[in-house]
């Protein structure tokens, strides 16, 4: 069976820019405004200043704009990966970083006109399903708890992340491009993840925090950097690094390091059970559904890496209440499953076992079962789990029981189908790939399964989709799952001669 290339359609058509006389006198009005608040209101004057700019940026783009708001996402997405929370706070409160790429985003789209989506329009209404309920349990709330409901909100709002990437990939042709870039950040990410963890945890007092906030520039969470280290466990085990990897210099050896710097994070990483877990489950995900893959080199570094451990007694301290060690990586694994005999991981694992069996009791059984509490209450203080002294803590920490808390039985169950649905289509996707004899499809299928389960398992043990560096990444992938699944249902429907409604397809693309 012959394979494609992962694209699907035309380039993003041109449109005219908006009149050059309304841009110029909007902006001339625009800095009148700032001359004016600059004195009295300076941080007011500052987010219009940002806004000019980008305003008068998108005219000179307005034909590219596609190109910029997935290229602006894109970049933002490596922030978070690489500073984590430190890189969401870039901005002038309310506008941050996340926000001018939503905004950048939805805007791109609404240009393109539509998502393009044919095939899997069942998954787009859940989605559609899944953010009416978040709105409707949103609105209610806004004058009664302002700017706190909109910023809950967002944890149903970032699904339209899922929309923009997916449109906006499918109208440039980027499928291919964008996991070429993927594939370049690996060895990046892989020396500097593991690297910022260690140094936040022994410096963190030193590290300066943004103005006007006490949010650290560099703030990366163990549970975080397992996700991602648990994509790329899944990309490597795969061989898609040899597939979309445009170097031609890479050694054996390279790959040797790679596995030692994962290693090395799985290592920094270890007081986090979520990251432990994550990574693992990702290994072993690839290595039952694929037992051919790649996993000799990594298999015989773990082993290497826990006899010396063991061997050395090793242990260290970066600060925290967790010591990295062959003991601590077992006690994460003892406290997921049951009674790990460590205080510590024990009282974590009791509060939050009784605060989402609270949760289900107020609302599964209990008087909110059809809308939940809201977006807006914090739930840590309404339910009696708060520890916080600055009472920041809002949701708990997973991210199934937020939406079962603040959107009801009906969010929740609106979530599971949209989960189960995307999940079940992947597998699909892959299994057919895989009787075709289309290993980069399966591979790719299988991939992107593995990397959305880790965000899963990561938001079962922490607020994580929550926030931008959770959120915004969860549902850009997801939204490149649409699109790869869409792309790949009109390649094999013009492989068969199916009638297509779609632009022509371009040659075909080499197996690995």
């Amino acid at each position: 069976m012959k394979s494609v290339p992962l694209r699907a359609s035309g380039r993003d058509p041109r449109s005219p820019a908006p009149a050059g006389w309304a841009v110029w006198l909007a902006l001339l009005g625009a800095a009148l405004l700032v001359g004016v608040l600059a004195a009295e209101q300076p941080l007011l004057a500052g987010a219009l200043t940002v806004l000019m700019v980008l305003f008068a940026g998108l005219t000179r783009m307005w034909h590219r704009l596609s190109e910029l708001a997935l290229g602006f996402l894109g970049v933002s997405l490596v922030g978070y990966a690489f500073l984590g929370k430190g890189y969401a706070y870039i901005g002038v409160p309310p506008l941050f970083v996340g926000e001018i790429a939503l905004a950048l985003g939805l805007l791109a789209l609404l240009r393109v006109g539509a998502t393009g989506i044919r095939h899997h329009r069942g998954l787009l209404a859940l989605v559609y399903v899944f953010m009416f309920i978040g709105l409707i349990n949103t609105v209610p709330y806004i004058s009664l708890y302002k700017i706190d409901a909109l910023r809950d909100s967002v944890t149903w709002l970032y699904a339209a992340f899922a929309l923009i990437v997916a449109g906006l990939l499918l109208r440039l042709n980027w499928l291919e491009r964008v996991t070429q870039q993927y594939a370049r950040l690996i060895p990046w990410f892989l020396f500097a993840a593991p690297l910022s963890f260690i140094v936040y945890k022994l410096f963190k007092n030193g590290i300066p925090a943004w103005p006007g906030s006490d949010t650290p520039l560099l703030y990366p969470k163990g549970g975080d950097i397992g996700v991602h280290l648990a994509g790329i466990v899944a990309f490597l085990l795969l061989g898609l690094h040899h597939h979309f990897n445009v170097s031609q210099s890479r050694r054996s050896w390279h790959e040797w390091l790679w596995w030692s710097l994962i290693v090395l994070g799985v290592l920094a990483t270890s007081e986090s059970r979520a990251a432990t877990l994550v990574i693992t489950a990702s290994g072993l995900l690839i290595v039952l559904l694929r037992p051919r893959s790649g996993w000799g080199r990594p298999l015989y570094l773990v082993a290497v890496v826990l006899t010396l451990l063991v061997a050395t007694n090793f242990s260290v301290n970066l600060g925290g209440q967790r010591d990295i060690s062959a003991e601590g990586l077992l006690l994460n694994a003892q406290s997921v499953a049951g009674d790990s005999g460590s205080d510590v991981r024990e009282g974590t694992r009791t509060w939050r076992l009784n605060w989402w069996n609270d949760i289900v009791d107020y609302t599964i059984y209990g008087p909110y079962f059809w809308t939940g509490k809201g977006y807006g209450i914090n739930l840590a203080d309404s339910d009696g789990y708060q520890v916080k002294r600055e009472h920041s803590l809002r949701n708990p920490h997973n991210g199934h029981m937020t939406f079962l808390a603040r959107s009801g039985v009906p969010g929740f169950l609106a979530w599971v189908a949209l989960q189960l649905a995307f999940g079940f289509s992947l597998l699909r996707a892959y299994a057919r790939a895989r009787a075709t004899g289309q290993t980069t499809w399966a591979s790719l299928n299988l991939w992107l399964f593995a990397y959305w389960l880790a965000f899963l398992v990561n938001a079962s043990f922490d607020v994580y989709l929550e926030g931008p560096q959770g959120g915004i990444w969860f549902w850009s992938v997801f939204g490149f799952g649409l699109a790869a699944l869409e792309t790949q249902r009109r390649q094999a429907a013009a492989l068969s001669g199916a009638p297509s409604t779609t632009a022509p397809l371009p040659a075909p693309l080499k197996e690995f």
